[in-house]
Formats: C-alpha cells, structure tokens, sequence
C-alpha cells in the first residue's frame, strides 16, 4: 500500500511541474492570487487607533455648549431628525436656526429617534437667542 502512494507521489510531482512550464499562466494567477489575498489582509486590518466619542448624559435645564465635531455651524430643527444635505423645500421649513461654534444653551427635552440621540436645546446667546431645536446630541458637550 505504501509503494503505491509513493508511486502515486511522485508521477504527480513531475507531471505538476510539467503543466507549469507548459502553462505558466497558471502559476501567474497564483502567485497574483496570493498578492491580492496578502494586500487585503494588510489593508483590512487594524482600526485600534480609532477613538469613539462618548456622549455625555444631559439632563432638562443643564446648561451645555454647542459644539458640531464637524466644525462650523450647528442646525436646529423643528422635529427631531436628520435633515439631509440636499434639502428641499421642506427640509428648509424645518430649519429653526444654524447656531454658531461655543454658543451656550440649556437642555430642554431629550429624545431617541431612528436610533439617534437629540436633545432639544434653547440657545442663551448669540444671533438665535430665545429660539429653541433639535440637534443630534453628539453637536453638545
């Protein structure tokens, strides 16, 4: 049994070797295919480098500052959604103001929707003083 799989062994050695050099497409695709599978898994990995902000607990009547991680203005809106960055006609009526970086407001109401957190704010200074919104709860620190 033994001398039939080293029979077996070494007819498939030679005839393996002699299908490359007759073809040696294949061993280009093979040596492309293990590039290709190295490069992923050099490219996919990692990520523990990446900090997750955490969001702070708010209560109603807790004074906080606006504070988009994006940089620029803040946007208050009439209900507690996203507003999308094409926006229509009717995204434009739920747009109560845009409130600028450092502004101070107090907590109103917090709510989650679309498994977001809001918090409805009312802004203490600046150019949208009195007037009240929603804004994504990470927009507040």
């Amino acid at each position: 049994m033994s001398t039939e799989k080293n029979e077996a062994v070494t007819v498939a050695k030679p005839s393996m070797i002699e299908n490359l050099k007759s073809n040696p497409k294949v061993l280009y695709v093979a040596v492309g295919a293990v590039v290709i599978v190295g490069l992923l898994l050099a490219l996919s990995g990692g990520g523990g480098g990446q900090q997750v902000k955490t969001i702070a607990a708010v209560a109603p009547g807790q004074t906080v500052t606006v504070s988009n991680p994006n940089g620029g203005e803040t946007q208050l809106n009439a209900l507690p959604t996203l507003v999308s960055a094409a926006q229509t006609e009717e995204d434009e009526k739920q747009i109560v103001c845009r409130v600028a970086q450092g502004t101070q407001a107090t907590v109103v109401d917090e709510q989650s929707a679309g498994g977001l957190s809001f918090v409805r704010i009312q802004i203490k200074d600046g150019p949208c003083q009195g007037n009240a919104g929603w804004t994504p709860k990470i927009n507040i620190k």
